[in-house]
């Protein structure tokens, strides 16, 4: 089965196909992929490049106004995407499915409807993901069944006093409660990582997730449920980004607004101006302060600190939650796959629990191995992030009639 994979930001656009059988849990690589993304260097001006991959090869295909919004980039994609033949289904990942959606859905009017209306929980990625659906549906007509994966569905078991925030009780009437994120690469590298350590099938294994990219956020796991996770109500919780702040004293904001900012200039400053670009005035990326940091340069190695002890931070949060050691502790996604400094930093705090890295292992990173030291108390497992290949499995179940049970049912 053919499953076109569509993610959708605000700043960058992706799409990628998969052939893909229902219920199969090893992994594939993706036939193609297609982006576009505003954030990328060396764009020309004016205009955002297409970049097409496929099978080790990588080529412009095309471009679109550096201006467009997410709807204009999809429609290029799908129209490149064309040359490559159809799909059996297209899968849309939709960052806030609030207590609504606990599973993959297919879209309808009712869908889509309640997407919208969660907007209100993530602003800057709810419109964007319906505006990509949209531009979709436009495209492909109404014969090719589109479907929807939530950030949030892997967190929706969470036990009740880990998902509710210490506030009045109406706040859980109104949904104001800790939902969770990045569930498709959290669900994917659970199920891989249990691979890896040989128990697949056990329901008792424990793991501690770091999705490390632009967003980065925990999780702990207990035979592939989620147990408790360091993003909240909104993408914006939990330990330092890119970009994003993280947690912060509540109070900060209350005095920043009674120094006069508004909720939106609120918003723009966390979401677009903080983490490790506000601390360091030069990247949001660790790839680029970390050279920088080693030169000396003191906004950048301040950047670096604060992520690192944050990191350790909620590494530690998630050992309390567990109540034991993890198998293993799990780094993914871009950061936790190319920085083996970064890695390196969080581990170096647990040594007295008898986790002890390899560090040739840990330099070379390779991807979906086990970089722990031969006597670690630990494994440290380095993983590949495939949530696209996560969907597009959702999808390919869904539209077989065969979905996954939710965790802790079936």
């Amino acid at each position: 089965m053919k499953i076109q994979v569509v993610n959708t930001g605000s700043g960058s656009s992706r799409l990628a196909c998969f052939e893909i059988e229902p219920s199969v849990d090893d992994p594939v690589e993706p036939l193609w992929k297609i982006e576009v993304d505003a954030n990328a260097p060396g764009q020309p001006p004016g205009r955002l490049d297409l970049i097409f991959r496929s099978g080790g090869r990588e080529e412009k295909a095309g471009a679109v106004a550096a201006a467009s919004g997410p709807a204009e980039r999809v429609s290029a994609l799908m129209e490149r995407a064309e040359h490559e033949g159809g799909c059996e289904g297209v899968v849309h990942r939709v960052v806030h499915g609030g207590e609504s959606f606990i599973r993959a859905v297919r879209l309808s009017d009712e869908v889509e409807a309640e997407i919208e209306r969660l907007a209100a929980f993530a602003p800057l990625h709810n419109p964007a993901n319906l505006e990509g659906i949209r531009a979709a549906r436009r495209r492909l007509g109404e014969d090719v069944p589109q479907v929807a994966v939530f950030d949030t569905a892997f967190h929706h078991r969470l036990p009740l006093y880990a998902a509710t925030y210490p506030g009045p009780r109406e706040w859980r009437e109104q949904g104001i409660r800790r939902y969770g994120f990045h569930g498709s690469s959290f669900r994917s590298a659970a199920m891989r990582a249990a691979a890896l350590l040989g128990r697949r099938d056990d329901s008792a294994v424990s793991l501690i997730l770091c999705h490390l990219g632009g967003g980065c956020s925990l999780c702990a796991t207990i035979g592939g449920a989620s147990i408790d996770t360091t993003m909240g109500f909104t993408p914006l919780d939990g330990i330092a980004m890119g970009t994003r702040s993280g947690e912060l004293d509540p109070g900060i904001l209350i005095h920043l607004m009674r120094q006069g900012m508004e909720a939106d200039d609120l918003e723009d400053l966390l979401n677009r101006k903080s983490g490790l670009l506000g601390l360091s005035g030069i990247s949001s990326d660790t790839r680029i302060l970390q050279p920088e940091a080693e030169q000396g340069d003191s906004a950048a190695r301040l950047a670096i600190g604060v992520f690192r002890h944050r990191l350790r931070g909620g590494i530690g949060r998630m050992l309390a939650s567990l109540g034991c050691l993890p198998d293993a502790l799990v780094f993914t996604d871009a950061m936790g796959e190319t920085m083996p400094s970064i890695r390196a930093a969080a581990c170096e705090s647990f040594a007295f629990l008898g986790l002890r890295l390899d560090p040739a292992a840990n330099e070379i990173g390779m991807p979906d191995s086990d970089i722990a030291a031969a006597d670690s108390s630990i494994r440290v497992l380095v993983l590949r992030c495939r949530e696209e290949w996560q969907m597009a499995r959702e999808c390919a179940e869904l539209l077989a009639g065969t979905p996954e049970a939710p965790e802790g049912e079936g």
